[in-house]
């Protein structure tokens, strides 16, 4: 925490034009094809019955291009604890959506998961409704486990500039620590979906983690991202190495995994019976 003041300080606050995303396509992609190795057989039926001939890591990003015509969807994205503070607030961290200060459900991506996931519950949705809060459901859940977008600060660290390995620019833009933690150390990695997944996969079975994706909920899941996002936290025109990339890959991999495991879970949860066209072709 010392360390995270002690860079804060240092760190600029000006707005940004820069676009600000969560994990890379790479990223959500890959949190969504853990996802779908994990889905009960009922749960994978009823996701492909709602996505038609799309897989979820095919739709994995559409959120984000969504946002783009639609603002009002940005803050879903976020749940932006401040970097000095330790644990969640919902009142001071997921804002009232603009002119309903009392509405049940507020904008970050906490409340916004917990909203799509009860919407997928629900016997009335038209089909288009149900792709809409699915695909919602699969970009969300993986923006909650990228860390910087579990802190408020200088635009979840889209202001604070980053030599990245040697470069400074970075996709066009300026290199910023957010997109490094959004595709920067992935693209590091230098590893095929398939390996990566795989690399995924066996970290699953090696450090048990389907067993720690069932332990906390949401806000315990933010929590533990901020705190991530606190240790990975840099000065503005830091240069981020080896060591860097060395201390922060295990993070960025186990939260990948994690992201599919709770998202395979949310979805076991919601489906547990066939979808109508299946059961009623029994």
């Amino acid at each position: 925490m010392k360390r995270y003041l002690q860079c804060a300080v240092l760190a600029a606050t000006v707005v940004s034009s820069l676009p600000a995303f969560a994990w890379s396509n790479e990223g959500h992609r890959l949190t969504a094809l853990v996802a779908q190795d994990h889905l009960t057989p009922v749960a994978a039926q009823n996701v492909q019955a709602i996505l038609g001939k799309d897989s979820m890591a095919d739709v994995a990003s559409w959120a984000d291009d969504y946002k783009n015509d639609h603002r009002s969807t940005a803050p879903w994205h976020f749940t932006d604890i401040p970097g000095q503070q330790e644990r969640y607030d919902r009142m001071r961290d997921c804002p009232a959506p603009p002119g309903d200060a009392n509405a049940a459900i507020r904008d970050c991506s906490i409340d916004r998961i917990v909203y799509f996931e009860n919407q997928l519950r629900s016997s009335t949705l038209s089909q288009d409704e149900k792709l809409f809060d699915l695909k919602m459901l699969i970009h969300l859940m993986g923006d909650l486990h990228q860390p910087l977008h579990n802190i408020s600060e200088a635009k979840g660290g889209n202001n604070i500039k980053v030599v990245e390995f040697g470069a400074t620019n970075c996709n066009g833009w300026p290199c910023n620590l957010h997109a490094t933690w959004d595709d920067g150390l992935i693209q590091h990695r230098n590893l095929s979906e398939k390996k990566y997944l795989a690399l995924l996969e066996s970290e699953i079975k090696d450090q048990h983690l389907e067993q720690e994706a069932t332990v906390g909920n949401l806000v315990h899941w933010a929590n533990q991202a901020h705190a991530y996002a606190q240790d990975a936290w840099v000065p503005n025109g830091a240069t981020l190495n080896k060591q860097y990339y060395e201390k922060n890959i295990v993070v960025v991999d186990s939260q990948l995994a994690l992201g599919g495991l709770r998202l395979a879970n949310a979805l076991n949860a919601i489906f547990t019976t066939p979808p109508p066209a299946a059961a009623s072709a029994k």
